[in-house]
């Protein structure tokens, strides 16, 4: 029998500290509405911790300290000095005395695992003075993560009643209950899938925010809502610290009043991305714009968004403790949002206009559920749409079309004459002529050059003109000397030779560029004929010319 009662003795915890639960013990102080001085706080501390240790080892201690953000506070240089170290949370997210998920889940993965070592592990805990509300909830979501309680309203129920009534009304000047019943359903979801659990955060667009039945807000039945939101940078993924996502302009174009007999509805355009824990803030304004009273505050994570929308009634947002009565009875929040990712950036920039844009966008925002469009996030300019969309046609230069309307003349002709008389008629085709398109233009344009300088040769074969005016053929063949040059070199060689093979070349680049080649397809054989007689005349010139002399 004595050695049942000095085990039982041996379980209850010591002075000042209360077991929540098995092996979960808290420091008293922190269910009491009295602060203890500087002067006393190491004392009381100092006086728990030596019965502690006088039983249990310091191994087998792990502490939490809700500091509320203060590093190195007088708490924590307590424990340093017994060599415990303490691990620190805050106090409240934004005013909402809750945690962030990564917090929650840090806090219990850990507790959980410290426990699950040995049965003779003990987790201490303490919270600085007014931190009674969000070390309510932790010990809450600790009984749920260990399933020590199944039900979230009746784990937060249990831990209150350790504290005397009133305690959270004192430290928080909302009613909190409904977002920290929120978050303990999160954690229940651990429970269905825990390897995927906590699930990683959404980046969202929050679009907008519709109050169904105005609240009394100003006496007379109305309210001028404006809207705050407060969260981490969605483009920042590695910054976790809270920022004013968005914040309604104080103007008359932004602000205005809605009453119960004029209005059912208030529709909030916000259309701001949001990511991680987010703080949505509800306040009304006066006439000046200078008082503002708390309509709601509500606290969640985009990660367990489902289906784009969050639906909450007047017991599910977190008011002032006197005000539930400003609310009908139908009151109700409605919070769409829209997904946000690369896809949707890009399908919002694709129409060819600016105006068609911004109507596809207004459209799709007014319709059911906001279906996934993205609004004013990340959006790609239209300008660099216009360019990355248009025709090749449109990017060619000016000069290329220059180049290619020089290709080939309408028809080849076989006196001198006219083919001189064909660089005017190009250039007037220029200006009417659109560009081919080759799959190699400078090939193209290389053949057409050599196939041309061949064609200008162009047979003389007039014998009576040449010899009744010598020094006109002179000046002919001064002005023509390249064209001689090669016509020479053409008839030096054999069938077959160069001058075939470069206008085999340029009917075959027409047929390829599509241009008409009807024409360089039956000049090929003419083409021979010309340079015999060409030949042929050069040779009667010559001889003339000797006999002249």
């Amino acid at each position: 029998m004595s050695l049942y009662f000095r085990r039982l003795f041996n379980r209850r915890p010591p002075a000042g500290l209360v077991e929540i639960s098995s092996n979960i013990l808290v420091f008293d102080q922190c269910f009491s509405t009295d602060m203890l001085e500087e002067d006393e706080l190491k004392p009381y501390v100092g006086g728990i911790l030596k019965q502690l240790l006088a039983r249990y080892s310091i191994d087998s201690l792990m502490v939490f300290n809700f500091e509320g953000g203060k590093k190195n506070s007088q708490t924590a240089r307590i424990f340093s000095g017994y060599d415990m170290s303490a691990m620190g949370y805050p106090r409240n997210y934004e005013g909402c005395p809750l945690l962030t998920l990564e917090m929650i889940h840090h806090f219990l993965r850990s507790s959980e695992s410290w426990l699950s070592l040995s049965q003779d592990n003990f987790l201490l805990i303490h919270s600085e003075h007014g931190g009674w509300p969000v070390l309510a909830f932790a010990l809450a979501a600790l009984l749920v993560y260990l399933r020590r309680c199944k039900d979230e309203r009746k784990a937060l129920e249990t831990i209150h009643k350790y504290a005397p009534p009133g305690l959270v009304e004192l430290y928080s000047p909302l009613n909190p209950a409904p977002s920290h019943l929120r978050y303990l359903k999160y954690v229940s979801r651990r429970h269905k899938s825990p390897e995927l659990w906590p699930p990683a955060d959404r980046m969202l667009n929050l679009n907008c925010a519709i109050i169904r039945t105005v609240p009394n807000f100003d006496g007379q039945g109305g309210c001028r809502p404006i809207f705050r939101i407060y969260g981490p940078d969605p483009l920042a993924p590695n910054d976790s610290s809270a920022k004013v996502l968005f914040s309604t302009p104080k103007t008359d174009d932004f602000v205005q009043l809605y009453t119960q007999e004029d209005s059912e509805i208030i529709k909030i355009n916000i259309r701001c991305p949001v990511r991680g824990d987010i703080v949505m803030e509800c306040v009304s304004v006066d006439e000046d714009f200078k008082h503002e009273v708390m309509v709601f505050r509500v606290m969640f994570s985009t990660a367990f968004v489902e289906d784009n929308l969050l639906l909450l009634d007047r017991d599910q947002i977190d008011i002032l403790w006197d005000t539930k009565h400003r609310f009908p009875v139908d009151f109700r929040v409605e919070v769409i949002f829209s997904e946000i990712d690369a896809t949707t950036s890009i399908h919002t920039s694709e129409p060819s206009s600016e105006s068609e844009s911004n109507h596809i966008t207004d459209a799709a925002s007014e319709q059911n559920g906001l279906n996934n469009v993205h609004d004013g996030f990340d959006v790609i300019s239209m300008q660099e749409t216009e360019i990355s969309n248009g025709t090749p046609e449109h990017n060619i230069p000016d000069s290329r079309s220059v180049q290619t309307s020089q290709m080939e003349p309408e028809n080849i002709h076989s006196s001198a004459p006219e083919a001189e008389s064909v660089g005017p008629t190009i250039q007037d085709r220029e200006l009417s002529v659109d560009a081919p398109k080759f799959e190699d233009d400078n090939d193209a344009i290389a053949d057409t050059s050599s196939s041309q300088e061949a064609e200008s040769v162009g047979p003389t074969s007039q014998e009576d003109e040449l010899a009744e005016n010598a020094s006109a053929g002179e000046e002919s063949e001064g002005s023509t000397t390249n064209s001689t040059a090669n016509s020479d070199a053409q008839l030096a060689d054999p069938p077959g030779s160069e001058a075939d093979a470069a206008t085999a070349e340029h009917s075959d680049a027409n047929s390829e560029s599509g241009s008409p080649s009807g024409s360089a397809s039956s000049s090929s054989p003419k083409f021979d004929e010309d340079t015999e007689e060409a030949g042929t005349a050069d040779a009667e010139v010559q001889s003339i010319e000797l006999e002249g002399s």
